[in-house]
């Protein structure tokens, strides 16, 4: 039970165990397993709306390109405190660049071009797949831990903790279990015993992963350049 509550703070706490981070990694999916789990999802959703007011579809693009049955691709997040933010993933075949300052965001895309709010908070943009990384005290209230044992990960003291949705449908606000993969049920969370965030999550259903995400690398407290937080920056690597 220590350690269990000890997994409990650490998530709870986590925003204020760093200065600042740097992570990269990737995000793993097996698109069928992905499917299938977004479809289970969409019907819990639509069977918990309201006199049926909301009905969210699965919907699949077809194209004449035969996609891949597992796809990997890389991100990259770089956080300062207090609010220093900047990301980078993909979105199809391109890579998307963004930062934030406070309530202000700029992104770059080679489709979108440069973009920004302006500061006007009711404009938001994505964090990519590495957010609920790190954004770790929203996991507790739609989670169910079923297990917590001690481990390593990236050479680092780690817990490893299988939780499920808290919910009997399978599903809780889309910004916490959809960041995590909707329509799982069980989820495989590697918690870093010193910072709380996470390190890897894994989602899976019926015993089978369908999306990872994952750190590779990651710098604790380190200085870093503050042009990775300006607009001028966005266009470097």
């Amino acid at each position: 039970m220590r350690d269990l509550g000890d997994v409990l703070e650490l998530l709870h706490t986590s925003p204020d165990r760093w200065r600042s981070l740097r992570l990269e990694g990737v995000e793993w999916r097996h698109r069928a397993r992905f499917h299938e789990a977004w479809e289970r999802w969409t019907a819990a959703m639509n069977r918990g709306s309201v006199g049926g007011s909301v009905t969210i579809s699965a919907v699949r693009a077809k194209t004449g390109f035969q996609e891949p049955e597992e796809t990997v691709e890389k991100w990259r997040l770089w956080r300062a405190r207090p609010d220093k933010i900047r990301t980078q993933f993909q979105v199809g075949m391109e890579t998307v660049t963004a930062v934030f300052v406070g309530p202000q965001w700029w992104s770059l895309s080679p489709t979108a071009g440069f973009m920004t709010n302006g500061g006007d908070p009711s404009s938001s943009h994505g964090l990519g797949p590495a957010e609920v990384l790190v954004d770790t005290p929203q996991l507790l209230s739609f989670l169910k831990v079923r297990g917590v044992s001690r481990t390593t990960f990236l050479a680092r003291s780690a817990y490893l903790v299988a939780v499920e949705p808290a919910t009997p449908e399978r599903h809780g606000p889309p910004a916490v279990l959809h960041a995590l993969g909707p329509g799982a049920d069980l989820y495989q969370l590697y918690v870093d015993a010193e910072v709380g965030v996470l390190l890897r999550s894994q989602a899976e259903l019926g015993g089978k992963p369908f999306r990872v995400v994952e750190v590779s690398e990651m710098g604790l407290n380190e200085e870093l350049d503050e042009r990775l937080f300006t607009p001028g920056g966005l266009a470097e690597s």
